[in-house]
Formats: C-alpha cells, sequence, structure tokens
C-alpha cells in the first residue's frame, strides 16, 4: 500500500509529537503539563496537536500504546534464545531488567498516570481501556519467555505478568524517590517472583 505524502507528514508529526509528550510528562507531570506546553517542546503549534488528538488524554493513550509496544517487542528479542544459558531464568530476567532499566523514564511516566487514575475519572477509564490489553500482551510474553527457559507457570499467566508489572512499577517509584536503592533490588526481586511461581517443565 502506497503511503502518500501527506499521510507521512501526518505520521511524522503524530512521533514528534509523543516524544515531546513523554519528554514534557516526565520532566513536570501529566496533570501539570498543558498541550502547549507539549507543542512547545515539539516545535508545534496547538493546531497540529489538535489535528491529530482531541485531548490530552488521547496523547496518552497512544503514547502508552507506542512504548508498550516498543518494549513487549524488545523483551521477545532478547528472551529468544535463553535457552543456552547455565539458568535460563536467571538470564532472563538479567536481560529484562537491562531492558526495564533502559526504559526508566516511561515507567514513572506511566506510574505517575496510574496514581491519577485514583481521582480522575478520565484516567481511569483510559487505564480500563487499554490496561487489560497490556496485561494480556506480558502475559503472553511471560508465557514464551519461561518455556524457552524450560519451565512452566504454577499459576495463571495473567496473574504473573499483574504481579511483574505491580513489582517493577513500585520498585521504580521507590527509586525515584530514594536514588541510594539497591540497583540490583528489582533483579533479585524479579527472580523470586518467577522462581516462586515456575516449575521444571516435563521431560518427554
Amino acid at each position: 500500500m502506497t503511503v502518500t505524502p501527506a499521510k507521512r507528514r501526518r505520521e511524522v508529526t503524530v512521533e514528534r509529537l509523543l516524544d515531546a509528550a513523554l519528554e514534557t510528562f516526565a520532566d513536570t507531570g501529566f496533570a501539570a503539563a498543558s498541550v502547549e506546553d507539549v507543542c512547545r517542546r515539539g516545535g508545534f503549534t496547538r493546531g497540529a496537536f489538535y489535528s491529530s488528538f482531541s485531548t490530552k488524554h488521547e496523547l496518552f493513550a497512544a503514547l502508552m500504546t507506542r512504548e508498550m509496544a516498543r518494549h513487549l517487542a524488545d523483551a521477545e528479542r532478547l528472551l529468544a534464545d535463553v535457552a543456552g544459558a547455565p539458568d535460563p531464568l536467571a538470564a532472563a530476567v538479567d536481560r529484562v531488567t537491562g531492558l526495564l532499566a533502559a526504559s526508566r523514564t516511561w515507567t514513572l511516566v506511566l506510574t505517575e498516570y496510574q496514581l491519577l487514575a485514583a481521582r480522575d475519572p478520565a484516567a481511569a477509564a483510559l487505564l480500563a481501556e487499554h490496561g487489560a490489553g497490556v496485561a494480556e500482551q506480558v502475559a503472553a510474553v511471560v508465557v514464551r519467555a519461561t518455556r524457552t527457559a524450560g519451565v512452566d507457570l504454577a499459576v495463571p499467566p495473567a496473574e504473573v505478568a499483574h504481579a511483574f508489572l505491580a513489582l517493577h512499577h513500585g520498585l521504580a517509584l521507590g527509586a525515584a524517590s530514594n536514588p541510594g536503592a539497591p540497583a540490583a533490588l528489582e533483579r533479585s526481586a524479579l527472580l523470586a517472583l518467577l522462581r516462586g511461581v515456575t516449575v521444571p517443565a516435563p521431560t518427554s
């Protein structure tokens, strides 16, 4: 399918707005940031913003979709060959924690939005709509990763995904407010979680 110049320009504009939104929300928080702040950061007018998004919440939904797709694709790639490691489960956790450390900015932006959702109906509705899909995607990655590592889940994948996300977001928030927290804490916690919910896969 041919992409017209106009469509390509719009795609570039959306990507630049999402980049600007991530930086702005990380600096000032979603609630405090204005549409004008995002436009100023990206070098756009309000008209350019509203030609792509109706509200700031809609912008966040698009940002969430993009960031989660990127991180899940990176996780799939990094976990594809852990079976050859001496301890495949530990190798998987090492690779995931490295990825999570690199995505700390997005994690903090998302965590702040989750806190906002506790008192903002629009944010709560957005997370209710998109959050379930994210958990399902994370659960699917967990299933494939554990199978590659030679273990089976002893509890439903959805429960592992929710526990993983809660643990990661909580530790990221703690690290942001306490820079002196041990850097290896997340690795140890995630590895303990996975060892606790997996059993050796049956041998044929």
